[in-house]
């Protein structure tokens, strides 16, 4: 058990049942009101330790959306569409690759805790994609990402005045690297991966100032992260986001004020002195003692080339680290794609490969090219990009944040198919 951590007690249990039974109230009343209060609960946690796993506050709010879907018999048949098959059959498939790796793993409760977390983003993903499917509402959605995207900016910029959990010396002064609710400043940049992309195809598609601008507060408080793969994925999930908009004008729209922002962050960067430190190709952190990135991919091929078909186990990496000579290291790859291959080799890789593909090809590159579809799909590249340099899934307020949304777009496919038979 770890040191300081908080068991649940009775007033956590009971505040822990009074919200999922007011998720069930709103679920049974109407679907997409559910969906909503998950999407505005994904960055809180007030975890409390149950074992070696947790119980939060977007588990149990899933918990009551769950069983307002069941009280309102919401149909389970949205999961076997065929437009939707691909997602459903490789989220499934990553599940059941995460148990197998209990074969080779050491660590059998670190495996345990991670496949429940596989099995978690599966749950989340499924109900969202019956909730949405039983109540296509897209409205309450679009402010729900507004409010919890306002409420996440407004969390990470004030630690510029109180304090943030991590810095960074940059032209020789200390400088915050702010995370608010999410666990860590490449988090919170991961967090904007999904939401950038999402509001701002909603802006531009379907008009709305707020958005746009809110867009451009969120921007500037990823700046602050000073996670530049962060920021570069952010670039690219707009770049996508213009591409995948019908429209010349709206296209130009969308160009011409991402070009604005860019310039503008640019250039103050330089007026600061901190660019050159951001086009830096050596870690901004490194004496976190957390290890370079250099020294965790090196540890994650060797792990994978020893035990190339399931990994060393899921959750495994960073409690076997002193092996590959790291010693007082404790963390992940800082890789989406070193983690799965040095955890659960090639066939959590290509589960996870298989996810990623599956969600772009449904949304970015099928779907109809509206703000819903446009933004979850340039979002999911945006996250792929980052991945290759950071893990961000591991923690359940991205990963379980990009799930849900692709749950709510598949939803809206299947929607939209029945309305057009």
């Amino acid at each position: 058990m770890n040191p300081g951590r908080l068991e649940l007690d009775l007033p956590s249990a009971v505040a822990f049942a009074l919200l999922a039974a007011a998720a069930f109230a709103l679920t049974r009343r109407r679907s997409v009101w559910g969906l909503g209060l998950l999407i505005v609960a994904d960055p809180f946690d007030c975890a409390r330790y149950v074992g070696w796993t947790t119980v939060t506050i977007p588990k149990v709010v899933l918990l009551g959306v769950a069983l307002g879907l069941v009280a309102r018999r919401a149909s389970l048949r949205p999961l076997g569409r065929r437009d939707v098959r691909a997602l459903v059959c490789s989220a499934l498939a990553i599940v059941l690759v995460t148990i197998a790796t209990v074969i080779p793993g050491t660590y059998i409760d670190a495996v345990g805790r991670e496949s429940l977390k596989a099995i978690e983003y599966l749950a989340v993903f499924s109900i969202a994609l019956v909730a949405f499917a039983d109540d296509p509402a897209e409205t309450p959605l679009w402010y729900a990402l507004a409010a919890v995207t306002a409420i996440v900016c407004a969390s990470a910029l004030v630690q510029e005045w109180t304090g943030a959990p991590a810095g960074v010396m940059l032209a020789g002064r200390v400088l915050p690297r702010i995370a608010g609710m999410l666990e860590g400043p490449n988090q919170l940049a991961g967090f904007f991966d999904i939401a950038i992309p999402l509001l701002l195809a909603r802006g531009v598609r379907r008009g709305g100032g707020p958005f746009l601008a809110l867009v451009a507060i969120a921007f500037v408080t990823d700046v602050l992260t000073f996670s530049r793969a962060g920021i570069a994925a952010v670039a690219i999930g707009v770049f996508f986001v213009a591409l995948g908009t019908t429209g010349a004008d709206a296209r130009r729209r969308v160009m011409i004020a991402g070009c604005i922002v860019f310039l503008a962050t640019a250039s103050a960067l330089v007026k600061l002195d901190l660019f050159g430190r951001f086009m830096s190709a050596s870690d901004i952190d490194t004496a976190s003692g957390l290890g370079s990135r250099d020294e965790l991919w090196t540890a994650a091929i060797a792990f994978w080339r020893a035990h190339p078909i399931l990994g060393i186990g899921a959750g495994n990496f960073e409690l076997e680290l002193p092996q590959a000579g790291l010693p007082g290291v404790r963390t992940h790859a800082n890789s989406l794609y070193l983690q799965t291959l040095a955890e659960g080799g090639i066939l959590l890789f290509g589960a996870t490969l298989a996810s990623i593909v599956a969600a772009i090809r449904t949304f970015y590159v099928r779907a109809p090219k509206d703000a819903l579809f446009v933004g979850i799909g340039a979002a999911t590249i945006a996250l792929a990009v980052h991945q290759l340099v950071d893990f961000l899934t591991f923690f359940p307020k991205v990963g379980g944040f990009w799930w849900l949304w692709l749950g709510i777009a598949s939803g809206a496919l299947v929607a939209r198919a029945k309305a057009a038979a």
